[in-house]
């Protein structure tokens, strides 16, 4: 049974944990022996991008351009193995070392931890499993009656103020990761985790962007280098 005696700890995927973006990537690993698919998915990808940018299509659309050319139909099974493959090549190099080393930190204190990611459910959680965590949200997949997988997700992009949502549901069914002594810390790179670093306890702005790094001076988030 899990300690929960401790602090909760919550940490962002992409570029926190991880050095690198892990959904790009995931898909070359789909495409890379399928060069006939390189064109379209690039074109397609290219194409929402820009539109997501003008503001004329929501974020999510990026993801499921991407999906439609190599992932879409793929049965869950399938899905899965190559998640873990991923996962079998991120955690040993792919990881900040000052990530790792805050990771067996909170664990040393008995602190509960989570990961709470705009990245697909089944990416996030292969990682997860590697590292020992227990708990993670991240932008769930849809299967379908044949377990394969669908075109669209089935939740919202957890992405921006929506990891606010998904925690405070989250915190709400499961009331024993939220004690009144209980401190929450939030870890991110990135300035659209503004909402969720303010809700928590206590922001701490990994290796920020350039907006993070403004927002953490007025906010009094902590700033930590994780690349050594």
């Amino acid at each position: 049974m899990t300690d929960l005696s401790g602090n909760l700890a919550i940490f962002d995927l992409d570029y926190t944990l991880t050095k690198r973006g892990t959904w790009g990537r995931f898909v070359w690993q789909m495409v890379k022996g399928r060069p006939h698919l390189w064109i379209p998915l690039l074109v397609s990808a290219g194409t929402t991008q820009f539109r997501y940018k003008r503001g004329k299509l929501p974020r999510v659309r990026v993801k499921q351009a991407m999906m439609r050319w190599c992932m879409v139909g793929k049965p869950q099974q399938k899905m899965l193995a190559e998640a873990e493959v991923f996962a079998g090549r991120e955690v040993p190099g792919g990881l900040r070392p000052g990530a790792i080393d805050k990771l067996n930190w909170h664990r040393e204190c008995g602190d509960t931890i989570m990961i709470v990611s705009a990245a697909a459910n089944i990416i996030a959680e292969a990682i997860a499993r590697k590292l020992n965590i227990e708990y993670v949200i991240a932008t769930d997949m849809a299967w379908d009656k044949h377990n394969c997988l669908s075109p669209e997700f089935a939740s919202p992009n957890c992405y921006g103020p929506e990891k606010v949502k998904r925690l405070t549901a989250f915190l709400s069914e499961n009331p024993q990761l939220k004690q009144n002594h209980t401190i929450i810390t939030m870890y991110s790179d990135s300035y659209s985790d503004l909402e969720i670093l303010q809700y928590c306890d206590k922001g701490v702005a990994v290796n920020p962007d350039k907006k993070l790094a403004g927002a953490a001076d007025k906010l009094g988030f902590e700033i930590v280098d994780w690349n050594t």
